[in-house]
Order: structure tokens, then sequence, then C-alpha cells
């Protein structure tokens, strides 16, 4: 791997001539401190959503509800081809940028003026443009989490590779997509990559920050024996596929917990993967000691689950009650509720569009509704599909209105067949031959929407139908405004109380990433990813949904908007 630092390959005074200005600008450098990762600075955006809390909020409101309609662009920036999902992260007037490919940039936020680019070489023959959702930053290192299964911690000022760490084994098909987490002096990461049954598990893995030592690492399924009863039966543990970590991890200084999602068991269905148990610990949040990585609770919301249906996405730590609590929401669109210092559930909610699972009151899984557990070779519906109503677009909060807003992918799956693995080492899979997309049956016109939630209540306060999918995160701010985009290249901002559309922008490709929000000398900027790729139903749902609905085949960029200067 090496580092190129801006107009390396160019000759020497075209070097120093560019050079120039980035010397001054990181001459203004300052390194991130631990009490800036326990409260941000409100112009800065150095987590994955912001706060450790995950609420992906800005306290900035100089762009308001009043004033929203004026917004215009500012800068823009062209970046690699590939697979794009990405969430800046800004510190101190400068953007790190991490683009598809494993490649790192420093930006000027108020120009995007180039600062310096680290470029990974990638190993040989892997696929390239490899997807990432963003990176982490601490004391004078931005942490990369890379295609190749490995972290690159990055000097902020320089580029420069300072430490390496390889998390798992990319010739084993591992990789690391979701944003690293930093706490308490570490950074937490977990990987994917575990459809193929081998020794080697998903995990969540600790690194100390300054010097990439390897500090503890807990695997995601349980392993024979662990428990009093063995959830995976007599499946061996090689055999035992799944658990895989997509998103970012959060943490809450006061319980001293981090808390992650862990996806769905491999090969989907029971029947597939011959295994009637409740496979722990995948479908579930682990709540983990930073010090020791130890599992301090664990809550499985769909114990066997059979249909594809990750649990598995962002947690969002707020009080309900006066009492400490975390909301999150799957495939399924329930909003799972808990108390996050012991796991114990409360309430949840549902709204209302899925037909697999029924819940108790008290917030747990109730069972399988008829014809939703899958058999070999017989045909099934449900909804959601696959894709899920929720997927890696993450949902914001608002403490103004106690609601989380939700980008939604609104379809179904219609002739479902499963089918057997052979379980072998070596093998594996998902398990499924086939199935169509269609429209849900309750919304046959749209594929996409906007929902407003209250956590207390489970109040929709309001929903914004899209003709194609949400394919953005939400962000939140004090402005009292919402931004989101859609597959259609439609860029909103919503007022947060009621949903009216206050603002919209035509993009030139569909937002695709998480936009985030900042302040540099002043003037507050909203910034959004757009671009293309992702997962298979990030294009295949809208094309065949929606399939008037054309968009550009590539192109990606960030673009900035703000207010006009003066006023």
């Amino acid at each position: 791997m090496k580092t190129n630092l801006l107009g390396a390959s160019l000759i020497v005074l075209g070097a120093l001539a560019m050079a120039a200005p980035a010397t001054a600008q990181m001459a203004d450098f300052e390194p991130v401190t631990d009490e800036d990762i326990l409260n941000p600075d409100p112009a800065d955006w150095i987590h994955w959503r912001n706060t450790l809390d995950g609420w992906g909020y800005s306290q900035l409101d100089q762009i308001n509800a009043e004033n929203v309609g004026e917004l215009a662009y500012a800068w823009g920036w062209a970046m690699e081809p590939g697979s794009q999902e990405t969430t800046p992260i800004v510190h101190n007037g400068i953007m790190y940028l991490a683009n598809p490919g494993a490649v790192v940039q420093a930006l000027d936020a108020t120009s995007g003026e180039m600062l310096w680019e680290y470029r990974r070489e990638m190993p040989e023959g892997s696929r390239p443009g490899g997807l990432n959702r963003g990176l982490a930053i601490y004391g004078n290192k931005v942490y990369l989490p890379t295609p190749d299964a490995a972290l690159v911690a990055i000097n902020a000022e320089t580029g420069q590779v300072e430490w390496e760490a390889q998390v798992a084994d990319y010739e084993n098909r591992k990789s690391l997509t979701a944003a690293p987490l930093v706490a308490d002096g570490k950074v937490f990461v977990g990987f994917q990559g575990c459809n193929r049954f081998s020794e080697e598990k998903c995990a969540m893995v600790a690194y100390d920050a300054e010097t990439g030592e390897e500090l503890w690492r807990t695997i995601t399924v349980e392993r024979p024996g662990e428990g009093e009863q063995d959830t995976w039966e007599d499946i061996p543990f090689a055999l035992r596929g799944g658990g895989d970590i997509w998103t970012t991890a959060t943490y809450d200084p006061e319980a001293d917990l981090i808390y992650i999602g862990v996806s769905q068991a491999k090969p989907w269905s029971r029947v597939s993967r011959a295994n009637e148990g409740a496979s722990l610990y995948t479908t579930s949040t682990l709540a983990l000691a930073p010090d020791t990585g130890e599992i301090v609770w664990h809550r499985q919301y769909i114990p066997g689950e059979t249909n594809d249906m990750d649990e598995s996405f962002e947690h969002i730590l707020i009080d309900i009650d006066g009492e400490p609590a975390y909301v999150n929401m799957g495939k399924l669109g329930i909003l799972w509720r808990g108390n996050r210092e012991t796991g114990e559930p409360l309430p949840a909610f549902d709204f209302g569009m899925q037909d697999q699972i029924d819940l108790n009151p008290d917030g747990t899984f109730a069972g399988y509704r008829e014809g939703k557990i899958g058999e070999i070779g017989v045909p099934m519906t449900t909804c959601p599909s696959s894709t899920g109503f929720r997927s890696w677009r993450a949902m914001a909060f608002s403490p103004e209105t106690r609601a989380v807003y939700v980008p939604l992918a609104i379809n179904c799956d219609d002739g479902i067949i499963y089918t057997e693995v052979e379980m072998v080492e070596g093998g594996g899979g998902n398990g499924r031959s086939g199935t169509n997309r269609i429209n849900h049956p309750d919304d046959p016109e749209n594929s996409g929407r906007i929902l407003a939630m209250n956590v207390d209540t489970g109040e929709t306060m309001w929903e914004f139908p899209m003709r194609t999918t949400a394919n953005s995160a939400t962000l939140t701010t004090a402005g009292g405004v919402v931004f989101a985009g859609d597959w259609a290249r439609n860029f909103y901002a919503f007022d947060a109380e009621d949903g009216d559309v206050l603002w919209d922008v035509t993009l030139p490709q569909a937002a695709q990433g998480y936009p985030i929000s900042y302040e540099v000398d002043g003037r507050q900027y909203v910034a959004v990813p757009v671009g293309v790729g992702g997962a298979t139903w990030s294009t295949s749902v809208p094309s065949t949904l929606a399939p008037e609905v054309r968009r550009p085949s590539g192109g990606n960029m960030m673009m900035v908007f703000a207010l006009p200067e003066g006023a």
C-alpha cells in the first residue's frame, strides 16, 4: 500500500505549489480528544452518526424550517467509481471522505480543495471499488475499514499510514464495511462474510487506538457448550454460519457498554440449515464491556429467524420514561425498545406492513404466522422482501419531536423457494433459489417512504410516500428539519413536525449514503453523498418496481449545500 500526498505524481514545482495551502490548512489541525469523543463540537461531525448515542442529529440551527428553502449548491467533489454508501466526517474545518476502493481524501470543508489523499493497494484479483460506510477519527488519526478486511490508521494531518491491522482473513471472503466506533481510547470494528462455513467466525474486535494492538475479539455465534442449552442444537462449530456485522456500534459512557447488532443465521431458513434452534447470537443486540469484550447482556429478537429478516442495524440511545433505553428497527419495520443497562424489553411498535410474526405485549417475539416458515421447494410470499423495509440506510432521532425518521423500502417477495444446503466445511450459502420482488399490496404505487414515528407512543406522526425506495440515511437538525433522499435523485428537506416538504433538489445521481451537517467559520453546511452501488437490491428493486424512473449508471460524488453567504 502507499500514500499519495496531493500532487505527489506531479513535477516538484507543481507539487510544492499545490501543497502550500494544504500545509496552511493542516497547521490549524487540532487532535480529537477524549472530551471531543464524548461531547463533540456541534460544528463538527466526528462519529458515523455524529454522537456516540447514534442520533444522526446536528445541534446546528442556522439552516431551519423558515430558511431551508434558500439552500444553494456550495461545492462538490467527484469520488472514485464503485459501490458507495459513505459517511463523511468533519473536524476543525476538514472533511475526511472514504471513497470506494479504500481511498481516503482530506478536503477543505468550505471548498472541497484536496489536502491529501491515501490510496490502498488492494490484493491482486480483488473486486475493485469495494464499499465503505465511513471512517472514525481520534487524536491525530483517521481509521479506515477496508474491503480486504484490514483496519488502517492514517495520520489526519499528512495522510501517512500510522499502523495497520488485519482484522480477518480476506482470502476467506471476510470484509469490513461498517465505520469503526472510537471510545475509551479504543477502536471497535466488526466484520462480515460469514455465509460460508469455516472455523473463522464474524466478530467484534477492539484495538488500541494509538498502537493498533488487538485487545479482544468477541465472536457472534455461540460456541458448543457455551450456554446451558446449545441453541444451535448439534450443528458443529464450523458449520454455524452468519452473525455478520454490517453497522457501527453505539456507546453509553455511563453504563460503560457498547451496543452492536448481529445479523441473521446462514443459510437463511431453518429448513436449509436443518436447525430449529434459536441460533444465538444471530438477529440480536449484544451489549459488550469495552475493556474485555464480555457479553454483558444479549437480546435475540426472533429466535431461529428463518426469512433473512436482519434486526441488526443501528441503535439509538435515548431515555424513555426517565429510564436509560435504546431503540432500533430492523427489516420488519418494528421499533424494538429496551433498557440499555439490562436489555430488558419494552413494548415494541410495529408500523403495520409486515406479515411474518406476531408480538407479545411486552415487546417480545410471540411466533411466526401461518405459512411464514419455509419448506424445501414450496413457494411462499413474505412482506417485506428480504431487502427489508429497513436496511443500511440509518434512521435519525430528533429530541425536539421525540421521533425517529425512518427511510423505508416498501416491497414484498413472491415465490420464494428455499433449497437444501450441503452442510460441509467450505460450503454454505443463503439457501434460496429464487424469488420475485413485488409491490406491497397496501401501497402498490410506491416503493419508498419516510416514516416519522414517536418513540414513546409508537404514533405515526407523518409519512411521505415515494415512487422509488428511500436511498439515504436521514439527518435531523435543531433547525427542525429532516433531510433524506430517494433513488429517483430527489433530496428533500422536511419539516420535522408535520412532514411538509420545505425544499427539494434534483441531484445528478441518487442520494446514496449518510448526509451530515457541519459548520465552518460561522456557516452551516449540509453534505450528501450521491452515487451507486451497495447491495444488489439498491438497483434491482427500483428498476423492477418503478421501471419508468431512470438514473445514470454511474457517478459517485459529494455534494454540499449552504445558505447564500450573507443570508
